[in-house]
């Protein structure tokens, strides 16, 4: 009886190796990429000039970077829910320098190179008004009176809120695939852990290799970009990746629960919103399946004059196709900015 149930586990257990590392549907250039990324040396994305600031007693680390001694001005990006600011996509930051703007970018708490909150307790969270009060510690620490502020997903929540608390440290407001309201019931009812995901993490964890790690991280973010969008470009974001894991600290396991947490116990924006009277940008994918395009329609309409785009066969990534149908749009809110000021 015993040697029958042994054998039944052990069948289980079989089964169970053999059904994680039986890959799941990945882009069909997936293993040609891998091998593109993992034979070549993983290019310098860090090229400006770091540091940290002091947010209380957090450390914040940013990125300043510029060509010119005279710039135009400065542009703060605020990054989204759990993801490191290396992961900004370096044609919109390059085209932004070509500009002749200076570009700040700095990794939120919990992620990155800034303090991992080691001392984080579920009943007494961060806020989303601490992450507001991050980014003027790099604005300070920078001597940045000023800045166009731009932020992505949970970071265009964050730059919302920046603009509405402190309106004399913002000059323009772009808010990039997010929301008023990461908590209203309207957003879809995104499932960020899909059991194929969950099983390329699971297999990631027991055989630590860069293959294994970059298929995770293909699968994850071609799952939160939808089916039906304008597909992710693996090579970036492999790199981007690997950059991350080898050359910085890799990747908070708690930082999900605790930024989670943070938008969890926040406040909708839409009632400030009309708050704000300086030139601002929205855009959204209108096949975003994380945070709801009519609920970016919602917000934007509530901040006045606001420029409106919606990209059509896009999901929740920032792509070049992404980045070539806001730019225009993007270089007149800061001209625009430029001339009120």
């Amino acid at each position: 009886m015993i040697s029958i149930i042994v054998l039944i586990l052990l069948g289980l257990i079989g089964g169970l190796i053999l059904y994680l590392f039986i890959d799941p549907t990945l882009p069909t250039q997936t293993e040609q990429t891998i091998k593109e990324i993992t034979s070549n040396k993983v290019p310098e994305l860090i090229t400006g000039t770091t540091g940290y600031a002091k947010s209380n007693s957090i450390n914040i680390w940013f990125e300043t970077k510029n060509n010119f001694i005279n710039h135009k001005g400065t542009i703060l990006l605020i990054s989204g829910f759990t993801s490191p600011s290396t992961f900004w996509h370096q044609n919109f930051i390059q085209s932004i320098v070509d500009l002749g703007y200076q570009v700040i970018r700095f990794d939120n708490r919990s992620v990155g190179l800034s303090d991992w909150m080691n001392e984080w307790q579920k009943d007494n969270p961060y806020t989303i008004g601490d992450m507001v009060n991050d980014a003027i510690a790099v604005l300070d620490q920078t001597n940045t009176k000023k800045a166009h502020v731009v932020g992505y997903s949970m970071g265009g929540y964050i730059a919302q809120r920046l603009a509405i608390e402190y309106p004399e440290r913002v000059l323009s407001l772009t808010s990039l695939s997010s929301t008023a309201d990461f908590n209203e019931t309207d957003h879809p009812n995104f499932n960020w852990s899909p059991l194929p995901v969950i099983k390329l993490f699971l297999r990631s964890r027991i055989v630590q290799n860069d293959s294994n790690y970059l298929k995770l991280l293909f699968k994850f973010f071609g799952h939160i970009n939808g089916s039906n969008s304008y597909p992710i470009e693996l090579k970036l974001l492999g790199q981007r990746g690997l950059y991350e894991l080898h050359k910085r600290r890799g990747f908070n396991p708690s930082a999900r629960k605790q930024q989670n947490a943070a938008i969890r116990n926040s406040k909708p924006n839409y009632e400030k919103l009309d708050k704000i009277h300086i030139p601002t940008l929205v855009a959204h994918g209108m096949k975003d399946p994380v945070v709801s395009f009519q609920l970016a329609k919602k917000y934007a309409k509530q901040i006045k004059d606001s420029k409106q785009i919606w990209i059509d066969e896009t999901g929740h990534v920032m792509t070049n196709y992404y980045i070539d149908k806001i730019l225009p749009d993007f270089i007149k809110i800061l001209e625009k900015a430029k001339e009120i000021k």
